[in-house]
């Protein structure tokens, strides 16, 4: 079975659950919440009908389908592979996961791009209207 997102099913998700990730921003943190984040963070940025109204570095907000949505944003480290051995203190978790990034870019070789953050989508939000989204904004809250 694939999921085939739009406009009208991410609505329902989202009203339903609100928040979706790193428990942090108040998802539940499993590891089907964070593939469905970048799902609907690739969703946002590939479809025309996205548009992004806000990078703040830390988040994003796009308007789609006549509601926004909030994407956080965390940095994740890279580590070579001789950091493999290595495990995070909280790995002893059941439902936690290893995130492995690939150097992709050819501009810096592995050792240099060790131990250096990368901001990935942790957390998704909505829906939001407008109006929602300009309050956050005059409160300070985006």
């Amino acid at each position: 079975m694939t999921l085939k997102l739009d406009a009208r099913l991410l609505y329902e998700i989202m009203s339903e659950f609100h928040t979706l990730g790193d428990e942090e921003y108040g998802g539940q943190g499993t590891f089907q919440e964070a593939i469905l984040v970048g799902y609907i963070y690739g969703l946002l940025t590939e479809n025309a009908e996205s548009i992004m109204t806000l990078d703040s570095g830390t988040h994003k907000v796009f308007s789609f389908g006549g509601f926004s949505y909030i994407i956080w944003f965390d940095e994740i480290y890279a580590y070579a592979d001789d950091h493999s051995e290595e495990k995070p203190a909280d790995s002893d978790k059941e439902d936690t996961f290893e995130v492995s990034i690939e150097n992709v870019s050819e501009d810096l070789p592995d050792d240099e791009m060790e131990d250096e953050p990368v901001l990935l989508p942790v957390a998704v939000e909505g829906p939001y209207t407008q109006d929602d989204i300009k309050d956050f904004l005059s409160n300070g809250d985006l």
